[in-house]
């Protein structure tokens, strides 16, 4: 069990072979379970052993099959559960490797998906992949941290909730709409750092607030690649033609993608704000820069006379006025000092200092 952060780790490779690359720690390894029909509900807390076997291998009609896999350390036991399963080796090298993109594939009567999700507990705009994997009335998610998705299990407990009269694809849309809500988070989260970006640079327009401007894009340029393959996969799962997804589930599929286009001309929005702070910086640091230019212009223009005055009188001439006058110093320094109040008045009355 190899954890590696560079793709180039599975150079030279045969295809199909489960290495974990990504910039994290995997955390540990946990399966849970639930099997629900439109009257029973079971939960189960634990399903690496013999339960899960049982699991996967049900083949009733009736019953919808949920195994979720949280944690992705142990490699081992998570392809043991993808090898009960029957499922393509590429979908588990695909699990492993969380730098691979958002996409979705159809194998037939597989239906692979991947997505980014948004955790709401991070401070900072991060995102960590989750997966599904549909095959018959068995639906397999993969998180890289703990389960995200225990308000569609409380859901699913009622009897008389949606989830009893619809199939499993109703449960992918679910799951599906549970992620999309995350980018909301990630919006206000972004919404956030703009506006005290905003702030400071209006107020104080530091040389180390570029680097935080410049994260800040960076960030933004991050998020819409990733709705950008969100919308993707939404309008794919809203169109297909698979008969794993039913006519009622793409209705409410083709709502989601609603929300897809919101959050991508939200971004748009936020990219606007991003270039216009930058904007505002730059001004900012222009008008800085032309207040200084006018201190020291008007310096410079109050000794201009004063520099004359001096230079004249630093001659070696015998016959300058008052050369000779024991208080010729003095009325030099007045007239000086008075020349100096003028220039001070005239440029206040003009506003220029």
């Amino acid at each position: 069990m190899t954890f590696e952060d560079h793709v180039s780790a599975k150079t030279g490779l045969p295809p199909g072979i489960p290495i974990y690359i990504g910039r994290h720690e995997p955390e540990i390894t946990k399966i849970t379970g639930l099997v629900y029909t439109s009257d029973d509900f079971h939960e189960f807390d634990d399903i690496s052993g013999p339960s899960g076997i049982d699991l996967i291998n049900t083949q009733s009609e009736d019953e919808i099959r949920w195994i979720h896999i949280s944690g992705l350390k142990d490699i081992e036991l998570i392809n043991s559960i993808f090898t009960l399963a029957d499922l393509h080796p590429l979908i588990a090298e695909d699990i492993f490797n969380t730098r691979s993109r958002a996409k979705i594939e159809d194998f037939g009567d597989i239906l692979f998906i991947i997505l980014d999700i948004v955790p709401s507990a991070e401070k900072e705009f991060q995102t960590r992949k989750i997966n599904i994997i549909i095959k018959g009335n068995l639906l397999i998610s993969v998180s890289e941290t703990g389960n995200p998705f225990e308000h569609i299990i409380s859901r699913i407990s009622h009897p008389n909730g949606k989830f009893r009269v619809h199939g499993i694809d109703y449960l992918m849309y679910s799951i599906i709409d549970s992620v999309v809500d995350t980018y909301f988070f990630g919006l206000e989260k972004i919404e956030d750092i703009a506006e005290v970006l905003e702030e400071r640079v209006v107020q104080d327009p530091s040389s180390e607030i570029i680097r935080e401007i410049q994260y800040f894009r960076h960030t933004l340029i991050k998020f819409k690649r990733q709705v950008w393959s969100l919308r993707d996969i939404v309008m794919h799962l809203s169109r297909s033609d698979s008969e794993i997804i039913t006519d009622s589930t793409r209705i409410f599929m083709r709502d989601v993608y609603d929300h897809v286009i919101k959050i991508f001309e939200d971004l748009d929005v936020h990219r606007e704000m991003a270039e216009g702070i930058m904007e505002i910086y730059l001004s900012s640091v222009s008008n800085r820069t032309n207040e200084v230019m006018r201190v020291l212009t008007v310096i410079a223009v109050i000794f201009i006379p004063l520099t004359f005055i001096t230079g004249v009188y630093g001659m070696n001439f015998s016959s300058l006025p008052g050369i000779d006058d024991p208080a010729g110093h003095l009325v030099i320094f007045g007239m000086m000092i008075l020349i100096t109040a003028l220039m001070v008045a005239a440029f206040r009355l003009k506003k220029w200092i």
